[in-house]
Formats: C-alpha cells, sequence, structure tokens
C-alpha cells in the first residue's frame, strides 16, 4: 500500500474519529452548562463504571481481534460468544451495586459495539467503519436529549446505549453460519491476558481517576475536572485513530514512518492551537467552569506524549510484544493514581491535571528505552 492510499485511509479514520469526538465533547461541554455540577459530576461517575465494567468484559479481545484477524486466524465467532456472556455478568453485578438499570444495559452495548468496530478495523474497512462512528456521535446526541427529557440523567445513558446498537449490522455477517472454535483462542491465551491486563490499566488510566476523585475529592471537584477532560477525549481521538490505522498494519509488517511523523506533526499543531484557544473559549460559553482552564491547557500538552506512546504501543502489539505494553501500562496508572491521591489534596484541580500529564511522558519515556532494547533482541516479548 503506498503512502497516498494509507493516508487516504487515516484521513477516513482519524477525520470520523475527530468529528465524533468533536460532536460527543461538544455535546458533553453542553451537558455542563445545562446540569447542576454535582449532577454533571454524578454521570461522570456512573460513565466512568460502565467504561470499566466494559473494559472488563471485553477480556483483551478487542486487541486479539485486530492482531489476529489480518493473519487470516478465525478469532470473530468465538471472541463474540464469550463476550456476550461476560458482558451479561457485569451488568448484573453493577446493577446489583449501584441498582441503575440504564448504566448496566449500557455495558453490554459498548462491548458490541468495541468488538464490531475491531472486527471492520482488522479488515481494514477503514470507511464503512468511519461511517458508523460519526453516525454512533449523531444518534447519542440526539437520543440522549431525547431520552433525557423523559428520563432525566437516566436518558443519556439510554441514549448511548441505542447509538452503539447500529454497528452491529456489519458484525453479524462475520459470525454468521460461523463455526465457533475457542481453540483458536486457547493458543493465543498469553497474548489475550496481557493485552487484557494493558486494556484494563488504560481504562483505569482514563476512568479509574473519575472513580477516585469522585470518592475522594467529591462529585463538586469530580465534575470541575470532567469538563477539562472532555476536552482531553475530544483531542485524544489523533492517538486513538494512529493506534487503530497501524496496530493492523504492524501486525502485517508494515512501518509507515511517514504516516507516524505526519501523526506527530499535528498533535502539535492541535496542542499550539488548544492552549491559545481554551480561555477564551471557557470565559466565554462556560464562565462557571473557569477553574477548569489552567487543567485543560496542561492536559491538552499531553496530547503529544499520548501521540507517541499510541505509535509506541502499535509497534509492541503488532510484534506480539504484549508483555511490554502491559508492564508500562500498569506502572503508569498505578503512578498516575497516586499523583491524583497526592498532587490533588496539596494542588487541587491543577495538581491532577500535572498528574495525568506526567504519567503520559513517562510512560512515553519508558517505551522508548524498553524499543531500543528489542532493537537489540528481536525476539517477541510475550
Amino acid at each position: 500500500m503506498n503512502f497516498p492510499k494509507k493516508l487516504k485511509d487515516f484521513v477516513a479514520l482519524g477525520s470520523s474519529n475527530l468529528i465524533a469526538s468533536i460532536i460527543l465533547g461538544l455535546f458533553w461541554l453542553f451537558l455542563a452548562s445545562l446540569l447542576t455540577k454535582t449532577d454533571y459530576g454524578q454521570l461522570g461517575f456512573f460513565m466512568a463504571i460502565a467504561n470499566i465494567a466494559a473494559a472488563i468484559s471485553l477480556l483483551g479481545l478487542r486487541q486479539t481481534i485486530m492482531v489476529y484477524e489480518p493473519k487470516n486466524e478465525n478469532v470473530i465467532p468465538a471472541s463474540v460468544a464469550l463476550v456476550l456472556i461476560t458482558s451479561i455478568i457485569s451488568a448484573i453485578v453493577v446493577f446489583v451495586f449501584i441498582q441503575n438499570f440504564w448504566v448496566s444495559i449500557l455495558i453490554a452495548s459498548m462491548c458490541i459495539y468495541h468488538l464490531s468496530a475491531a472486527s471492520l478495523i482488522s479488515k481494514q474497512k477503514y470507511g464503512i467503519f468511519s461511517k458508523y462512528r460519526l453516525l454512533q456521535a449523531v444518534v447519542a446526541v440526539v437520543a440522549s436529549l431525547v431520552f433525557y427529557q423523559i428520563l432525566g440523567i437516566n436518558g443519556i445513558f439510554l441514549g448511548y446505549f441505542v447509538s452503539l446498537l447500529f454497528i452491529l449490522k456489519q458484525l453479524l455477517p462475520l459470525v454468521k453460519n460461523k463455526k465457533i472454535e475457542f481453540s483458536k483462542l486457547k493458543s493465543k491465551i498469553g497474548f489475550m491476558m496481557h493485552t487484557y491486563a494493558y486494556r484494563l490499566s488504560e481504562v483505569f488510566f482514563f476512568w479509574g481517576d473519575k472513580l477516585v476523585i469522585g470518592t475522594i475529592f467529591g462529585l463538586t471537584m469530580l465534575a470541575s475536572y470532567y469538563f477539562a477532560a472532555q476536552y482531553l477525549l475530544l483531542l485524544e481521538a489523533i492517538p486513538r485513530s494512529m493506534e487503530q490505522y497501524l496496530l493492523p498494519q504492524e501486525a502485517g509488517g508494515q512501518r509507515n514512518i511517514k504516516t507516524k511523523q505526519f501523526f506527530i506533526g499535528l498533535s502539535c499543531i492541535i496542542v499550539i492551537i488548544s492552549i491559545i484557544v481554551i480561555p477564551y473559549g471557557v470565559n466565554t460559553f462556560l464562565p462557571k467552569y473557569e477553574e477548569s482552564i489552567q487543567p485543560m491547557q496542561i492536559m491538552s500538552l499531553a496530547i503529544i506524549p499520548l501521540s507517541v506512546i499510541a505509535i509506541q504501543r502499535a509497534q509492541f502489539l503488532g510484534k506480539e510484544n504484549s508483555r511490554i505494553v502491559l508492564i508500562g501500562s500498569v506502572i503508569q496508572t498505578g503512578f498516575y493514581l497516586v499523583l491524583v491521591i497526592i498532587l490533588g489534596q496539596v494542588f487541587g484541580l491543577v495538581g491532577l491535571a500535572y498528574g495525568f500529564l506526567s504519567a503520559a511522558i513517562f510512560l512515553s519515556i519508558f517505551n522508548y528505552f524498553v524499543n531500543i532494547h528489542l532493537q537489540n533482541n528481536s525476539k517477541p516479548i510475550r
């Protein structure tokens, strides 16, 4: 595949992720103006629970599909069967603890969406995935606003549930009349466990902090931090697109040097623009979140190390060096959550933002030195 074709595929994937993130990011910023800080904090707390429960249910199979399907190994049917069982169990457990039916069904739809997306990306059907990514974002906004009028905050969970189901149409042909061969996964348990633990640590990195902040510092402070984090999640579409695009190709032996350089340059430009624009945007449209301006600027800087990490991670996983990804991610998450508690108590919101940036920089440096080591040792670390 030549560079212009690769660039076209990335533009399709990256633009859909970016546009969808802008749509959802603006929606969540709108919700910040609509809800009280306590309600907004509670919404973020429950979304954190849903995302963590979904990650637990997926068993690392999303990455397994993206790595092994390009190698013509039929792992999708068995993966779907397993996740259907685990997602139902997770939904029941969450309902027992928080007594919220809408959050529970959201967990199941998240799992379906992630497996469907991984299947499309593994087949390098970037255009089709891009269309469903945009559809999901638009439906999530419209459905959430409609159901919010009826169910309040729970209507937002229902809206997201509905929006995540459309992509199921693309998953059905990949499993219909296909033999479920758990033996296909058995030989990959080592890789699955590494990517599973890695994914959990990654989710705890992006969502576990919300549980810690909400529990220790209260829902009002969580609301201010969650507001800042929404802008980060918007920008995080760039590194997420990088990894989704690069992983199947790295697994197939393609290096994509020019594409990686393009990614990093784009990240730097967006960071500069963000730092300049954020104060004007917040003061103009949401002045009640003025205390979130500096944390937003600090966290936007993290997109550069996060982009570097996405490239490094695709390289490691493409070569089946899942253990390295796991070790780095676990250390990063633990480091970050410790900083959340310490810096949050000392410096408040700004301390939380510096903790996030520091953890991202730490992992990019860790991966750099590990990659130097691996260049002198071609044997994958499993």
